[in-house]
């Protein structure tokens, strides 16, 4: 902020007015080395304002809350008592006093004043950074969309999960975490990629690296040991948890890291058809029928054995439907000419047909 905006709004500011400034209590509660920079700033240009924003500090220094959650009742209670008790003592007194007396009922307003603004402040700050951790999962053979706190759009693959804080604030990351497979679709704060802020990032954490939005539509599957992100559109950059060198994605890369061997590969693909499974179509790349069933036990929870091992090394061409399980062993054991067979609910044997 400029030293004419930090003059315009809070050279007028008492006591009072920092108790109930947001980002004053985001200073005091939750420091951070931006939040100390920008005050020392104020004070600087301010110096008049030092000894306000002193004692602002300190009576929000000395406001603790109970380990005890109140509940919504108890917090409406207490807050109409305050009020009353706030309302009851400012009350003129009709009678007139001596100067002392006058001096005295002034501070004891005074104090009510200042006692009502700190618990009303306090609240405000619980109510206001209050929030609850978001956890979303999909089970076996499900997808879903998730609308995130900012706009933003997740498409969750089967068998994945996603956790979130439901109070995102401007000036700050917006975090997510992933387990699983997602397509995001990123809603952008700052439109200038080479200009991204720490309160404009959006970050998804996943097994051993972190993935910076600056772009728009990227797909990350996380299963067995294995990352892999593809980008869509836009750019983003992943960083990884063993220090290796940040990486710059552009579209139509894929980069695959496995966390057993801390190692990253980076190559080109058709990003559509990497997430084609949001349109309950499954293409990989030249796969081979052991990925396939790789997907399919991750996706469907099912354990699922060929019983010609040969046939593990062929490659499947074309789309393999995905809308269920059924529908995805229909195509492999037509392709293969083997017949389907479940000798328990957790197992599936494709075991070749018998010619006659």
């Amino acid at each position: 902020m400029k030293k004419e905006s930090i003059t315009h709004k809070y050279v007028n500011y008492k006591e009072s007015d920092f108790l109930t400034d947001s980002y004053f209590q985001e200073w005091v509660y939750q420091p951070s080395a931006d939040h100390e920079a920008f005050w020392l700033q104020v004070i600087n240009t301010l110096p008049q304002q030092r000894e306000a924003i002193e004692n602002a500090r300190l009576y929000l220094k000395n406001i603790s809350f109970a380990t005890h959650t109140p509940s919504d009742e108890e917090v409406e209670a207490s807050w109409e008592k305050h009020l009353q008790l706030i309302q009851t003592i400012a009350q003129p007194v009709e009678k007139p006093v001596g100067k002392i007396h006058t001096l005295r009922r002034t501070l004891i307003r005074a104090a009510a004043v200042i006692t009502g603004l700190i618990i009303i402040s306090g609240v405000y700050f619980f109510l206001n950074n209050y929030h609850n951790e978001q956890i979303i999962k999909t089970g076996f053979g499900e997808t879903r969309q998730v609308t995130l706190p900012d706009g933003s759009q997740v498409d969750l693959n089967a068998n994945s999960k996603i956790t979130f804080n439901d109070n995102w604030k401007n000036g700050k990351s917006r975090e997510v975490w992933l387990e699983g497979e997602a397509l995001f679709n990123v809603t952008h704060i700052n439109k200038d990629t080479n200009q991204i802020k720490s309160g404009d990032k959006f970050l998804v954490h996943t097994k051993g690296l972190t993935v910076t939005v600056l772009g728009t539509v990227f797909d990350i599957r996380q299963r067995r040991q294995k990352t892999e992100v593809v980008l869509q559109s836009g750019k983003i950059k992943l960083s990884f948890d063993n220090n290796n060198q940040d990486i710059i994605m552009y579209p139509g890369q894929i980069v695959a890291y496995n966390d057993s061997e801390k190692k990253s590969t980076t190559a080109s693909i058709a990003p559509e058809k990497f997430s084609a499974w949001k349109n309950q179509k499954l293409i990989l790349e030249n796969p081979k029928v052991e990925e396939i069933l790789v997907y399919l036990e991750d996706n469907f929870g099912k354990k699922i054995i060929v019983e010609d091992k040969e046939m593990n090394t062929r490659s499947v061409n074309g789309p393999i439907l995905i809308s269920s399980l059924d529908d995805a062993l229909f195509v492999l054991s037509t392709i293969l000419n083997t017949q389907v067979e479940k000798p328990d609910s957790s197992t599936i044997i494709l075991r070749s047909r018998i010619s006659r």
